[in-house]
């Protein structure tokens, strides 16, 4: 994804291990800085919907939205 334009985002950096969505990095005030996710963290869960298998372009898309969207991680 390119990065030219307008965008909105948690500001989040994830990989995928093992399965599972893990934090690389927070981008300082960003919403998810804010929320205080920190480097390691895993996302278990995104809107209540298990995650865990997914490929990293599905999890991903799952957080995307139009800025102001509200969205729910564990």
């Amino acid at each position: 994804t390119t990065t030219d334009g307008n965008y909105g985002g948690l500001g989040l950096t994830v990989s995928i291990e093992d399965g599972a969505v893990k934090v690389i990095a927070p981008t300082e005030d960003t919403p998810a800085w804010r929320a205080g996710i920190k480097a390691g963290d895993y996302i278990t869960h995104i809107d209540n919907e298990l995650v865990y298998g997914l490929s990293l372009d599905e999890a991903v898309s799952k957080m995307r939205g139009e800025p102001g969207t509200k969205i729910n991680i564990k």
